[in-house]
């Protein structure tokens, strides 16, 4: 239920997190997380069929612990800014960006495609708003300040709307 999400995030910033690992190594570390924390209310995000599996079990952990992280290895940037951010959050989300960065290499090779994954919902919104909120310049450094930004997520787009209103490349999420 995609509303459950939207439900949740609407508590209080201090201790609500909402994750969603795209792999299994990911959700281990997020777990792993999650388990030894206190005074939050965690809720994790995840599929219950095998997955694929993108990082090793350290990368996992690195990327977890930022809650979100550009992908070299996915897209198709070279040096400067691309033309278009793929965004994406949760395991089959993430598997579907995926495929389309595959399909835009093979039909646009001269399109410059930046992959963000989020882990940590919580990171898209305004560090003054959540704990875990991204300040205005990380963010644009992930999401650049005017490309567009096709963000993959499998639940009420209003949501990442919501999170990300406040952003500078607000109106270029789609």
């Amino acid at each position: 239920d995609p509303g459950f999400i939207d439900h949740v995030v609407n508590k209080k910033a201090e201790v609500v997190r909402v994750y969603l690992p795209p792999d299994a190594n990911t959700l281990l570390s997020v777990a792993d997380h999650c388990l030894r924390s206190r005074q939050y209310v965690n809720v994790i995000v995840a599929g219950k069929q095998p997955a694929l599996q993108y990082l090793t079990m350290d990368q996992a952990i690195v990327h977890t612990t930022k809650g979100i992280g550009i992908w070299d290895w996915a897209g198709t940037e070279g040096e400067g800014e691309p033309d278009v951010v793929m965004g994406c959050a949760g395991d089959v989300p993430t598997m579907e960006t995926l495929a389309a960065v595959d399909l835009l290499r093979d039909l646009l090779p001269d399109l410059s495609v930046r992959v963000v994954n989020v882990v940590d919902l919580m990171r898209l919104q305004d560090e003054r708003e959540h704990p875990h909120g991204l300040s205005g310049a990380d963010f644009d450094s992930l999401f650049t300040r005017d490309k567009p930004v096709i963000f993959a997520y499998h639940g009420y787009p209003w949501l990442i709307h919501r999170l990300t209103y406040k952003r500078t490349n607000h109106d270029n999420f789609h």
